[in-house]
């Protein structure tokens, strides 16, 4: 991926005057164009080496995306409409007659057992946590397929309408499938994804500033020329604009290419 910013000229333009820049940060975005230097620049040149190596989903991978998006969306419909449909009577519309209602509900059934299988070997193959949104859904689907099984049969003998068994397979599917899973799902109440430990704050060490140098050391000259230029001009973006005091500004351009997030936290000038 990219950052925001093409250049630390523009990043420091931009910086708002409430906020306190970081001198890592501004140089890690001059170093943008070499994540693996940049992963070596401190916390703030961690975070957005991460940014920068995260790769963007492809046309392909975003379009599977959609279509999985879809397919879950109709999984959750579909029991809820099966269950609707046969007994869908109001005084907006006219009863649905059992001719057409039982055969609706029970493609809509199929498809909703469908998605709940689906919904959970992708669940296991994700570690079998607890997921009230995959507990949610197994709950509404076993419901409505509860409710169907029942009004199915009710429905097709009130319109003198010849039930076959074969139409209650997928009721009974999603009703098995949907009990299971939310059985399953609370059965790990107690598994939860594990939370990433706030990172603790260290003190950088003369070693990140020695390797930190090194790595930008073995750029070609012409690169880490321009890459100066840069970082320089937006240093001196941020004196006129009151972010660094002279001192400041003066130990900053003095620091070996690579090494200003050693600097942080910078000092601002007085007014």
């Amino acid at each position: 991926m990219t950052l925001t910013h093409p250049d630390a000229r523009s990043w420091a333009r931009a910086r708002s005057a409430a906020e306190e820049p970081r001198l890592g940060m501004l140089e890690a975005v001059a170093f943008q164009e070499h994540p693996d230097l940049v992963a070596t620049f401190g916390s703030d040149g961690a975070a957005v080496a991460e940014i920068l190596t995260r790769r963007t989903p492809s046309p392909a991978q975003r379009g599977s995306t959609a279509v999985l998006a879809v397919l879950a969306i109709t999984g959750v419909i579909a029991p809820v409409a099966g269950m609707a449909v046969l007994g869908a009577e109001s005084y907006l519309i006219d009863r649905v007659p059992a001719a057409t209602s039982v055969p609706v509900a029970a493609a809509a059934f199929a498809v909703g057992a469908v998605m709940l299988l689906v919904t959970g070997l992708l669940w296991l193959r994700s570690g079998a946590r607890w997921s009230g949104l995959v507990c949610g859904i197994a709950v509404v689907s076993a419901i409505a397929a509860g409710f169907a099984s029942a009004s199915m049969p009710t429905v097709a003998a009130r319109d003198g309408y010849r039930l076959d068994q074969v139409m209650l397979i997928p009721v009974w599917g999603a009703l098995a499938l949907g009990a299971l899973l939310a059985v399953a799902v609370l059965l790990r109440f107690r598994v939860r994804a594990a939370e990433a430990a706030p990172e603790s704050t260290r003190p950088v060490t003369i070693t990140d500033r020695e390797r930190a140098a090194r790595a930008v050391a073995a750029l070609p000259a012409d690169q880490r020329g321009s890459i100066q230029h840069d970082r320089d001009t937006a240093l001196q973006i941020l004196r006129e604009r009151g972010f660094l005091d002279d001192a400041a500004l003066e130990q900053a351009l003095a620091a070996p290419l690579g090494t200003l997030f050693t600097l942080d936290p910078i000092r601002r000038s007085t007014p």
